[in-house]
């Protein structure tokens, strides 16, 4: 019995304390409760931020008396964390803050959703990944991180001091490990992201790669203890022509320092404290969390952190005066998570939107809401000073600029000064006009220089980026033979001989595979034909050459005999007008009968040339038949003659000049090539062999036994499915043979001949200086030219940036202009063939016409001369004459021969003399072979003709 009694009363004690625990357990905060989540890194940087929330119920007190706890949990595991948080909930909370990791933040915030509880996120947002207004509740609510908006300043520096090739160097006090690298966003400039070491070895190798691809500026982005310890290492660092401007960006307040070295240039970022706000937070840090607290230690972490216990403490305070009373939420079981219907978020709500409405005047500034960024955040503004060190001692400061997220960077000085000039060395490639000129030999006494387009592109981007350069020249660009080596400048700059290459070097695939390029400074050049200038024969009677000397010798020949042969004929002929005198003569009313002399037979066979005609034909038949066949015999040389002139001229203009590439394909005559080693070989080399590939693909598949027999068929045609052109003109270009330089190609050009494949420009400038040279042919396989760098180098985005700056001032557009007429020649215009005759081969038309004209006035001075001025001088007298005497005088003087017959008053017959006695008075005077207008002269003549 006694037994049992003892086993009741053990089970009552139990009983009794099951029931007591239980009770205690459901014992609630009296106080509003605020979670904290906090980060094992910030913690160990931050060492008093967790006293900070610790100790906030007991130094933060509002006016009304009220008071809000804060329990912090330093994240561990992700499991360990949520178990944490997930027992703190069930003990009843109102708020939690999360200063996590991206891994928990977005568990944290689903929690809070699901049980009603205010959330409020002290994370970037790019911890999410992405950000969108629709993943904002009304019980959650954003604060911006201050290192987030610390590292505003840097890019607002790299802008204002057009810093390119950067390094940022970090530790993990500002979560760039956790945040996208998004520091310089939107700035143009290369930069590098570097992990912060702190041993001198791993110091000085950081330094010297980052020296070996120039990097000019470093921003130290870290714990104060950790930018001491890199700049005290690299102040023992000594490497001959780099010295770096280094920003440090940290949260604490001061940078020490006590065993760095002097330094040139060195930088500290520090938040800017509100005078009010800090005292009142120096004398809470010294309230029992740290007596040695002072303005020289305060942390922007933790300095934010009583900020944010002063908001929530003044927020709460707002809600419960509003509301009435402020209460954890209650019942909370992570693992059954209540109904919708079950939630009451009202209270997460209200405070929110408490939070919004305030404007606290916090320790880094005003910490209020923002709608355009969607979150609260500071009205920060830090301090940019100039560190001067000196051994033994702290180092002094120099304000130099200020920043604000209203004004941004406003400096008072350069915050980035040039300690010494950098000294590049720079290969070039030398006789290429009017890109590179090489003046002087090395082998005199002379000094080498350099000058042309590129030499002074490279002057003013020297003086744009302030720095010296040696040059030297090599004798090519450089091409890359079978088993992949280069030579010439890119050699070089493989080998790390020579820092930039410059010249007209062409943007290549294989190029980029071993070297980097800058932007573009000239426009897309491409392959053209070099040719010499085809001769043209001018001449101004080119129509006479129409027939051979010799014919135009017959046609005069027939020409003067067939006009004797008219006078002869006429002559004897007895029925010729001058033999038939009384008969021809009788009723003759209009223009006298054509007597065919000498003069009168050549001005007929003239006249008989021409459309006009020769006018009166010889009466007698005889005449009329030596005439019939000296007009078949001009018809049929007229024609003969226009026949062979349009002939002729067709010819002239069929005969057209290689105009293209494929012209130059078609034709056997004249020779083709690019120089040896040259781009332009390289190009029709791989064309051939792409073509070679093709054909090998074709015929092994039409070869190929396992495809099916209608596949085969389709593939089996007779002529070759891929063109072959450059194959041929591969082959053709061996057999013509490489000049070995442009020198040598340029004299086989001018031999006549050969056409020289080469670049445009090259071709164009030899146009320039040579007048028997042309270029022939668009432009192909267009290519731009650019400067050349070594691989990885960070020149490449410092130099690009300042040619397009050079090319929007339009420098480069001047620079071209002035090199390329500087050796220009005046040549004489090319005149196309093919667009008519020019005025120099058919100027002797228009010469003929210029003969005639004066001919025609020294005949017409003749005339005049010999009748108007010679009788005054012979002492002819002039006295008037009635019609009538004047006729009977000519008819007394018709014993001169006037007929042209030889027969005169003396020897002619008495029946002559009495048929010519009378002139009848029906025959004009003109007939008499005397000038119409002589017969009413009123000279009288003593002499005979």
């Amino acid at each position: 019995m006694w037994t049992t009694v003892r086993v009741f009363v053990r089970l009552s004690f139990l009983l009794l304390v099951a029931w007591f625990g239980k009770a205690s357990s459901q014992v609630r905060p009296a106080h509003p409760v605020v979670v904290v989540v906090i980060s094992k890194t910030s913690a160990d940087y931050n060492s008093n931020l967790v006293a900070i929330f610790d100790e906030a119920h007991r130094n933060l007190r509002e006016a009304d008396g009220s008071q809000i706890e804060f329990k912090a949990i330093i994240t561990t595991s992700t499991s360990n964390t949520l178990d944490s948080v997930c027992a703190t909930l069930e003990s009843g909370v109102s708020i939690l803050v999360d200063m996590s990791t991206p891994q928990l933040s977005n568990v944290l915030k689903s929690m809070c959703m699901k049980f009603g509880v205010a959330y409020v996120s002290v994370l970037d947002r790019s911890y999410y990944g992405f950000w969108e207004e629709s993943m904002e509740t009304e019980t959650d609510i954003s604060l911006v991180p201050v290192s987030m908006q610390m590292l505003d300043i840097v890019a607002d520096i790299a802008r204002s001091e057009q810093l390119n090739d950067i390094a940022i160097i970090y530790d993990d006090t500002f979560d760039i490990q956790n945040t996208p690298r998004r520091v310089l966003t939107n700035v143009a400039a290369q930069h590098v992201y570097v992990m912060l070491e702190r041993e001198p070895s791993m110091v000085k190798e950081t330094v010297e790669t980052l020296a070996s691809i120039s990097v000019k500026s470093f921003f130290v982005i870290a714990s104060r203890s950790n930018a001491e310890a890199f700049l005290s290492a690299f102040s023992t660092i000594s490497i001959q022509n780099f010295s770096p401007n280094i920003f440090v960006l940290t949260k604490d307040s001061n940078l020490i320092c006590g065993e760095c070295r002097p330094l040139n240039n060195v930088l500290l970022i520090t938040v800017i404290t509100q005078e009010t706000a800090r005292k009142e937070f120096i004398d809470y840090m010294k309230n029992g969390i740290d007596s040695d607290a002072a303005i020289e230690n305060i942390k922007a972490d933790e300095a934010m952190a009583f900020d944010i216990a002063r908001l929530l403490s003044r927020s709460v305070a707002n809600v419960t005066a509003t509301r009435g009373v402020f209460s954890n939420i209650e019942q909370v079981d992570c693992q059954t998570p209540p109904d919708a219907s079950m939630l009451n978020d009202s209270q997460a709500v209200d405070l929110v939107e408490h939070m919004k409405k305030e404007n606290l005047n916090g320790v880094l500034g005003t910490l209020s809401w923002d709608e355009a960024d969607g979150a609260m955040l500071y009205q920060m503004s830090l301090s940019v000073s100039r560190l001067h060190f000196s051994p033994g001692t702290l180092p002094s400061r120099t304000s130099v600029a200020r920043w604000s997220e209203a004004d941004g960077l406003q400096t008072k000085e350069a915050l980035v000064i040039n300690t010494g000039r950098r000294n590049y060395r720079v290969v070039t490639v030398a006789g290429i006009p009017p890109f590179v000129y090489k003046h002087g030999n090395t082998n005199v006494t002379g000094e080498v220089t350099y000058s042309g387009y590129c030499i002074q592109m490279l002057q003013k981007l020297a003086e744009e980026m302030g720095f010296d350069y040696t040059i030297y020249d090599v004798e090519t660009v450089g091409s890359m033979d079978e088993d992949g080596n280069w030579d010439g400048a890119i050699r070089e700059l493989i080998d790390g001989n020579a820092d930039i290459a410059v010249g007209p070097i062409s943007v290549m695939a294989e190029r980029e595979n071993v070297i980097d390029f800058t932007v573009p400074y000239y426009d897309l050049v491409g392959l053209t034909i070099l040719m010499k200038k085809p001769e043209f024969d001018y001449s101004l009677v080119k129509f006479l050459s129409v027939l051979d000397e010799e014919v135009w010798g017959c046609i005069i020949g027939a020409f003067v005999l067939f006009s004797g042969l008219i006078s002869i004929f006429d002559k004897l002929s007895p029925f010729s007008y001058q033999n038939r005198k009384t008969e021809s003569w009788q009723g003759v009313t209009g223009t006298e009968p054509r007597v065919f002399t000498l003069k009168e037979g050549i001005w007929f066979c003239m006249m008989s040339l021409t459309p006009q005609g020769g006018g009166e034909t010889p009466r007698a038949l005889s005449g009329r038949l030596i005439a019939a066949t000296w007009w078949l015999f001009g018809f049929i040389i007229i024609a003969t003659y226009t026949a062979n002139l349009a002939a002729f001229l067709t010819v002239s203009r069929l005969e057209t000049p290689i105009e293209s590439l494929d012209d130059l394909s078609k034709q056997f005559k004249v020779q083709y090539a690019p120089e040896n080693g040259s781009v332009a070989m390289t190009y029709f080399q791989r064309m051939a062999e792409i073509e070679y590939r093709f054909y090998e693909i074709w015929k092994n598949m039409s070869l190929d036994e396992n495809l099916a027999a209608v596949e085969r068929a389709k593939l089996a045609v007779w002529d070759y499915p891929v063109s072959d052109k450059y194959t041929k003109l591969w082959n053709t270009m061996k057999n013509s043979g490489f000049p070995d330089n442009a020198s040598s190609a340029v004299e086989r050009v001018l031999e006549g001949n050969f056409a020289f494949i080469s670049d445009a420009t090259s071709n164009k400038y030899q146009t320039l200086i040579n007048c028997d040279l042309w270029e022939v042919g668009e432009e192909f396989s267009r290519k731009p030219y650019a400067l050349a760098v070594q691989e990885g180098s960070s020149l490449r985005g410092e130099l690009s940036n300042n040619i397009l700056k050079l090319i929007n001032r339009r420098v480069l557009e001047e620079l071209k202009t002035y090199w390329w007429t500087k050796d220009e020649k005046e040549c004489p215009k090319i005149e196309d063939e093919s667009d008519g005759i020019s005025i120099r081969n058919i100027g002797g038309v228009f010469l003929v016409i210029v003969i005639g004209a004066g001919l025609s006035l020294l005949t017409l001075a003749f005339e005049f001369y010999w009748y108007r001025i010679r009788p005054k001088q012979t002492g002819l007298t002039k006295k008037p004459m009635s019609s009538a005497n004047s006729h009977n005088q000519l008819t007394g003087s018709m014993n001169s021969d006037i007929w042209g017959d030889g027969v005169n008053g003396n020897n002619g017959t008495t029946d002559d003399k009495k048929e010519f006695s009378v002139i009848p008075s029906s025959v004009p005077s003109g007939f008499l072979g005397l000038d119409a207008g002589f017969s009413t002269t009123g000279f009288e003549f003593t002499d005979r003709f």
